[in-house]
């Protein structure tokens, strides 16, 4: 399984993170057009564990939440 953080420097300055198979996430892609392009935030990864995941996500200084995705049974 592969991660993928969203950091977002417009909605609460966070990196949360995603598993790759997660609908928001789409591997990295995102679920919406970018139609404003790295304006709101980033996607950075793939990363291939959690704990690789947490610590870059804990790099970007920003506040770490963890999307619904990674609770079982939540896609």
């Amino acid at each position: 399984m592969q991660f993928w953080i969203y950091q977002n420097w417009r909605a609460e300055s966070k990196a949360v993170i995603h598993r790759a198979d997660c609908r928001q996430c789409n591997d990295g892609k995102g679920c919406h057009k970018n139609i404003h392009g790295n304006r709101n935030g980033q996607w950075l990864g793939p990363f291939s564990t959690l704990d690789a995941a947490e610590s870059a996500a804990k790099a970007t200084g920003r506040p770490l939440r963890h999307h619904r995705c990674r609770q079982p049974g939540s896609l």
